[in-house]
Order: structure tokens, then C-alpha cells, then sequence
């Protein structure tokens, strides 16, 4: 009897334990990492990095975007808010005015000002980096859920920009810091009047010309960052591994000075790493630039682990790392090894299909715009001649589908009426009606919208662009991988789990069960 009321003290003190919140859920969304990097790059990662997180963590290795396009802006609020931009509304990192065509990006807000290590306000006409905020989200994060549950818990985001920040956290975020012009870290009014003086002190501490000092070298380049610095300024410590040296020591700085993961209140912060997407974008990932950022980047991990289990509690806290996209094989790439694909150049593209409908319908700019795969056709030009939507799609689909690049042609209506596949539910998925256009195109495999062969960029609902590792890492994690597929939507209900908050508001996903099966 003795033996067995032991037995249920003691499994009832370990599932007690168990129920515990961890004190703290860091998130890191690495900007272009593809899945595949895991596995190319594991004999070039320590032990305590990458590697630990696969090793003693859950390792996800089936993790899909479901929706068109796969940029930045759209991937940040697709992973925090559980659901997709046909329901949260960030089609893309840009897009058009139904109204008038004006421009409008995902994170912008004119409300807002800048909040910097400014010695005078930001003037009209020189208004900074900072007139950003969560404006254009519609819907809420997982920090959102958490600030609700518990306001005393604390949500910061951390990236280098601005929209990784913001659309990670949303509107209830205790505050989000990206760099400006002069990579200096800011924020705006939407989060707070003044730069916390703890800032002060950190960018004293930490020059950005202390970072582009030295050389970066790899094995078939080098770097001479002093140079680099004098000749492209502050912006190009992005473009380089010590762009992520400079995004960790900021985040390691906001977590003890706002006292994160301190006590039973727990804490979000999402940190995006992204120098690996503007050396990605440059590079190409099979270049060695690409490969050299990530080794640096496993020690970022590393050091972050370190840091966490000396500050917060080596079973307090949760890491979690994803990607928002991934990223096409270069063009000279694909040319060297004689695979099929290449790069085309959009602008030139939307060019000659207007020259094409001006001859064929007698008006100029019948597309008033193009955006993330997708035409604006101007209604107002259309209808006041008498000429329908349907003739100008019928005819632009005849001229696209000549196009090598061009895989298929689509309109909202032909959509509906499509055969059902994983493509055109991803493009249904990807579009929400006020903000996206009206002609939608799909590439055909290897084909990116770039302006040269050499370099990337992202955008497909193909696996190099929408196959990204998940990882899990820390309190009540037991070591797994999963090979079922998960939706990236799928991250946000099980971060509710961990933080035992509702799910967000508009969550069209489902919590990933295998993290919480002993």
C-alpha cells in the first residue's frame, strides 16, 4: 500500500510538472532556409546548434506553405496567426489599391512615426523606417491570444525587417525593433513614444562598424568588410553572417533588460534571422556564401541555446525554429546542370502583354498593375468602353500561355470552376479579394521571377520554395522526428498548446499532436 501511494504521489508531482507553462516561447523564424539545408549542411554544424535541436528535439521534416505566393510578409502572419492570407489579408510583402493602384506594403502604416536614437523628430518629408505597425493584419497572432489570456505576459519581436517583426507579434506586441536606413535598431509610435534606454546603451556598446571590421571567408571568396562598409554603409552588415551576430546580440540584450522568461507570466519573443535571405537572394543557395551563413548561423543557435539555459532555466523555456519560405535553384544553376527552368523578367512581361491588349482592344494600359504573380486590370478603363473582363482575361490567358515561363492562367471565377489540386487550392488560399488582383499566373517548375541568372528569389507553391524545417526544442519535448505532412498553419494551434491560450481568432489550423505524446 505504502509502494503504491507512492507511485501516485510521485505521478501526480510529474504530471503536475508537466502543466507547468514554460516561462518563456522563443520562436526563430529563419528568413530562405530551405528544408533541405538541414541535411546538405549537417557535417558542417556543431553539436549544440542545429544538430541538438534535431537530436534532442522534434524534428518536423514534412512542413508545407498552403498558399501562393511564399514571400516574406505572408509567411511571417500565415506561421503566428494560424491561417492563411485569404483570411489574414498579407497577400504578399506588396500590393495595389483596388481604388487607385497606389502602392501599399504589408506592414505600413502613415499613422505611425519613427521612434528612434533620433535627436529631433522625423519630419514629413524625411519620416524614416518607422512609419510601420500591424495595421493591415486582420486578424490576431498567437502573442495576440497570450496578451489576452495574461496581460502581464510579454511579446516582443526582433528582425531586421520591419514586416518580420511586426506581423510576427501583432497589434498587442509589447514592442517589435527592426533597423533602419543606418542599421540602427528602431520602432515606431504604434509600440511606444521613446527608445527604452537599455537601446542607448546597446548601440553604444555594439557599433555596427565593430561588426564590418575583419574579413568573411569561405572557401572560394573573402570578404574585406572594412572596404565593404566604406563602400555600401551601414546597410550591408544585412547582407552578411554578422547580420545575424548583430540580430542575436540585440534579442540576448531585450531578453534581460525586459526581464523575459522571469517568472510564471510566460513570455513570446520571435526572432527572425534574416541575413540568410539577402545572401540567399544574392548567392544562390548552392554558393558558398549561402553555406558559410548557415555555419555561422549554428552557432547563433548554439549560443542561443547556451544563453537560455543560463538565464532562464535549462527546462523553463520552449524553442521553437521554422523558416517563412524557401527558395528556387539560380538560374546559371539550373543552366550548368542542364535542368529545365530559368529566370523572366516580370516587368518586361506586363509590358508586352498591354502592348499585346492595346492592339487587340484599341486602349493602352488595360493592366493597370502587377504584383506577386498577379495582374490589375483596370475595370474603370474596361467598362466605360464596353469591353468585359472576360474577353481581357480570355485574351491574356491566349498571349500568356505562350510564354515559356508560364505554367497556367487563372481568374477568380476559373478558379472556382478548376479541377481541384494542391496548386489551385494553394493560389485560392493566397488570395483575399479587396487586395489582390485579377489575372493570377502559375511558373512552370524552376522558373523564378528574377532579374539575372545568378542570385534567387522565392514566391512558388513548388518544394523549393514551400518545404521548410520545423523544429521544437525544450520543456516537455522528447526527442522525435515526424514525417507527416503539416501545413504551416499548423504552428500557431500548437504554440496555443504550449502556452495554454485560445487558439487565434481566425486559426485554420490544427495543432500538431506528436509534440505533446510522450
Amino acid at each position: 500500500m505504502k509502494n503504491l501511494t507512492t507511485f501516485i504521489l510521485s505521478f501526480c508531482s510529474l504530471f503536475a510538472i508537466s502543466q507547468e507553462n514554460p516561462r518563456i516561447l522563443v520562436s526563430i523564424v529563419v528568413d530562405q532556409m530551405k528544408y533541405e539545408y538541414v541535411d546538405r549542411f549537417w557535417e558542417h554544424f556543431s553539436e549544440t546548434g542545429f544538430k541538438k535541436l534535431a537530436n534532442d528535439g522534434i524534428f518536423c521534416r514534412n512542413v508545407h506553405y498552403n498558399y501562393i505566393p511564399t514571400y516574406t510578409g505572408p509567411g511571417h502572419a500565415s506561421i503566428f496567426t494560424g491561417t492563411t492570407p485569404s483570411v489574414h489579408g498579407i497577400i504578399g510583402n506588396n500590393w495595389y489599391s483596388r481604388k487607385d493602384f497606389s502602392p501599399i506594403y504589408c506592414s505600413g502604416d502613415w499613422k505611425s512615426q519613427t521612434v528612434c536614437l533620433c535627436k529631433k523628430p522625423h519630419e514629413k518629408t524625411n519620416p524614416g523606417n518607422g512609419q510601420m505597425s500591424p495595421e493591415l493584419l486582420l486578424c490576431n497572432t498567437i502573442g495576440d491570444q497570450l496578451k489576452l489570456k495574461d496581460s502581464i505576459s510579454k511579446v516582443f519581436g526582433v528582425s531586421i525587417k520591419d514586416r518580420g517583426a511586426i506581423l510576427s507579434t501583432g497589434p498587442l506586441a509589447d514592442g517589435a525593433y527592426w533597423l533602419n536606413d543606418e542599421s540602427k535598431w528602431i520602432t515606431s509610435s504604434f509600440y511606444r513614444e521613446k527608445i527604452p534606454e537599455w537601446m542607448i546603451d546597446f548601440h553604444k556598446n555594439h557599433t555596427v562598424s565593430s561588426y564590418l571590421s575583419g574579413f568573411w571567408k569561405g572557401k572560394t571568396f573573402n570578404y574585406d568588410l572594412n572596404k565593404k562598409h566604406l563602400e555600401k554603409g551601414a546597410t550591408y552588415i544585412r547582407s552578411i553572417p554578422k547580420g545575424n551576430d548583430y540580430t542575436y546580440d540585440f534579442s540576448k540584450e531585450l531578453i534581460i533588460n525586459e526581464n523575459l522568461g522571469v517568472d510564471d507570466h510566460t513570455d513570446l519573443l520571435v526572432i527572425c534571422f534574416s541575413a540568410t535571405d539577402y545572401v540567399g537572394h544574392k548567392y544562390g543557395p548552392d554558393s558558398e556564401e549561402v553555406k558559410s551563413t548557415y555555419q555561422n548561423l549554428d552557432k547563433n543557435i548554439s549560443d542561443l541555446i547556451s544563453f537560455l539555459n543560463d538565464k532562464i532555466g535549462q527546462d523553463k523555456y520552449v524553442l521553437s525554429l521554422t523558416s517563412d519560405h524557401g527558395a528556387a535553384t539560380s538560374g546559371q544553376e539550373l543552366e550548368k546542370n542542364r535542368l529545365k527552368g530559368g529566370v523572366f523578367i516580370s516587368q518586361n512581361m506586363f509590358s508586352e502583354l498591354n502592348e499585346y491588349l492595346e492592339v487587340t482592344f484599341g486602349i493602352p494600359d488595360v493592366i493597370a498593375r502587377y504584383s506577386n504573380m498577379q495582374f490589375y486590370v483596370d475595370f474603370q478603363k474596361i467598362d466605360s468602353l464596353g469591353i468585359s473582363f472576360n474577353e481581357v482575361f480570355l485574351q491574356s490567358k491566349t498571349w500568356l500561355l505562350k510564354q515559356d515561363p508560364i505554367d497556367n492562367v487563372y481568374s477568380i471565377n476559373t478558379l472556382s470552376s478548376s479541377l481541384n489540386s494542391i496548386k489551385t487550392q494553394r493560389l485560392i488560399n493566397g488570395i483575399y479579394p479587396k487586395r489582390s488582383g485579377d489575372i493570377f499566373i502559375t511558373l512552370n517548375p524552376g522558373y523564378i521571377s528574377w532579374y539575372n541568372k545568378s542570385g534567387t528569389t522565392h514566391g512558388s507553391h513548388y518544394n523549393y520554395d514551400a518545404h521548410v524545417p520545423l523544429f521544437f526544442y525544450g520543456k516537455n519535448i522528447k526527442s522525435k522526428q515526424i514525417f507527416r505532412n503539416i501545413k504551416i498553419t499548423d504552428i500557431a494551434p500548437t504554440y496555443s498548446i504550449i502556452l495554454k491560450t485560445a487558439f487565434p481568432n481566425a486559426c485554420t489550423g490544427n495543432p500538431i499532436s506528436e509534440v505533446f505524446k510522450m
